[in-house]
């Protein structure tokens, strides 16, 4: 398994700059052995339905761009570049441009759009999820045809472009791996056709938000289901299996001092999303325990479902240190 991070700027530091503390908190996770970077792209964050206009938000693309210039071997991913934010053109140039400056380390993280509050904010236009994933579908075809053409043409219903141009390529022939993000089953048929990677997080698309009662359907169990209709559809489009590979992200990481104090604290946490502690404690977005179950719970993951990639979502540079020497270490 590979893990990355997921930076975080809860609120501006009274010193330096918010940017300064993404990069201090790459540098620290490649030296502890992370191999992955993963950058929000949000106007405005949202927390389970509620706004956190104090929360800074940074351009993903300029932050990607920083982050290549103080790392050395980190993939660079958008967590995941949201497709209606930008014309296509502008997404397959700005991949390219972080592969090139990385060294060919960038993933093109790519999804529908999710937070219907952010766009009402900056007044974007918000169509239905079945719409927004068409219009996902054209950016990612014509960004691989910009990253594989010298010109290239496109006639779709959303976009159009004539002997388009782009230059630089990207480093990574064919492009930067394409990573689709949701788990809807609109997200995971395309998943199945033309992604390398899933990356699977609560179902958002139809409610434009985030919501306890999605947070709860994304069980263990229901994993199975989600990810064996990726599997057919891998099938049906003459993809070998496994062609996809499989990644979550851990929004909640809770260290415990004992498995009793795990059984507790999954039970308590459980309560809010009207889980049974079990299942809370095999929830894909939520990792709690000590080191040691941790380390058997992530195993787990791996080889029941075959989790290859998890986002961590740390919060403190203590976090951060304590999750790559006690837990990283002893599953590499």
């Amino acid at each position: 398994m590979d893990f990355a991070i997921v930076p975080e700027v809860a609120t501006m530091p009274a010193e330096g700059s918010g940017i300064d503390s993404i990069i201090s908190q790459a540098r620290k996770a490649e030296d502890l052995g992370y191999t992955g970077c993963f950058v929000p792209d949000h106007y405005v964050f949202e927390d389970i339905g509620t706004l956190k206009p104090d929360r800074p938000t940074y351009d993903a693309f300029m932050t990607l761009a920083v982050v290549a210039q103080h790392t050395k071997y980190m993939k660079l991913a958008t967590h995941v570049a949201c497709a209606i934010f930008r014309h296509p053109a502008m997404h397959a140039r700005l991949f390219a441009q972080i592969d090139e400056a990385s060294g060919g380390r960038a993933v093109a993280g790519m999804g529908a759009g999710w937070t219907k509050a952010e766009f009402e904010i900056m007044g974007i236009d918000f169509p239905e999820v079945s719409e927004r994933l068409k219009m996902m579908d054209e950016q990612i075809e014509i960004m691989r045809g910009l990253w594989t053409n010298e010109s290239f043409d496109y006639d779709g219903n959303y976009y159009q472009l004539k002997d388009a141009p782009l230059l630089p390529k990207p480093v990574q022939v064919g492009g930067p791996p394409i990573m689709l993000g949701g788990s809807g089953k609109g997200i995971l048929r395309r998943a199945g056709r033309y992604a390398d990677i899933l990356h699977m997080v609560p179902q958002t698309g139809k409610q434009g938000t985030t919501t306890p009662e999605e947070i709860k359907k994304l069980t263990d169990d229901a994993l199975v289901e989600k990810l064996a209709l990726v599997r057919e559809e891998e099938a049906k489009a003459g993809r070998p299996a496994g062609s996809v590979k499989f990644a979550t992200t851990v929004f909640n990481l809770i260290f415990t001092g004992s498995p009793s104090e795990t059984t507790d604290t999954g039970a308590a946490l459980g309560s809010l999303f009207g889980l049974d502690g079990p299942n809370v404690l095999r929830h894909p977005a939520i990792l709690i325990g000590t080191p040691e179950e941790m380390v058997a719970e992530l195993q787990r993951r791996h080889d029941t479902h075959g989790l290859d990639l998890v986002g961590i979502h740390l919060g403190t540079d203590e976090g951060l240190e304590r999750f790559g020497k006690e837990v990283l270490a002893k599953l590499v």
